[in-house]
């Protein structure tokens, strides 16, 4: 026990500061970018919501959600990504995870804005803290491109889910995920308000 407790002070003493967004070691540039929507937890909220969303309506639709958050995500690398935050990012996954859970394939206006401010926010958070401009536009490609091939894998399988599963529950099943992922979302947006001696305590 004495050992192992040196052993802990020692990792403590010799722990650098800890850093945001660490590059992954043999990885960097566009593979960088690319894996940059895995990096935080209101990022993975924001793809898992606005996907059930868009995966839940016919496909002539989805391809009008997928475009929305193409032209969104896009438009979102121009925004600086220190406005955007953690407070504002889980709001838009309660209120776009709720939807899906809430309306399955109706209410197509309301989904095209979610979707659309979630492209928002994920293209403004993928935007490099610094460096040279041609480092940062190979790194944002590689999230641009990171981000909507991520929606349309996810949206896609849940529109062939829909399409070739022949089980009644099914649709219940994914409104029910999208109700879990708003309730996530709802627990992470409670931390933001908590007094600090009570998230140390966490």
């Amino acid at each position: 026990m004495r050992a192992a407790g040196i052993g802990f002070w020692i990792l403590i003493v010799e722990t650098g500061a800890a850093q945001a967004h660490s590059p992954v070691p043999g990885i960097e540039g566009f593979y960088i970018g690319l894996l940059h929507p895995f990096s935080s937890p209101t990022q993975i909220l924001l793809i898992l919501g606005a996907g059930l969303l868009i995966g839940g309506f016919p496909r002539d639709k989805v391809r009008w959600l997928l475009a929305a958050f193409l032209a969104f995500s896009f438009a979102g690398l121009f925004w600086s990504g220190s406005a955007v935050s953690d407070t504002l990012a889980y709001t838009v996954a309660i209120a776009t995870s709720a939807l899906a859970a809430a309306s399955a394939n109706r209410f197509f206006p309301a989904a095209v804005v979610c979707v659309a401010i979630t492209g928002l926010l994920l293209g403004a958070m993928s935007v490099p803290d610094g460096g040279l401009w041609w480092d940062r536009f190979v790194t944002m490609s590689g999230s641009l491109a990171g981000l909507n091939i991520l929606m349309l894998y996810l949206s896609g399988l849940v529109v062939v889910l829909n399409e070739r599963v022949q089980w009644a529950m099914l649709l219940v099943a994914i409104r029910i995920a999208a109700a879990w992922i708003a309730a996530v979302s709802s627990m992470m947006l409670a931390i933001q308000f908590a007094p600090a001696s009570s998230v140390a305590a966490l």
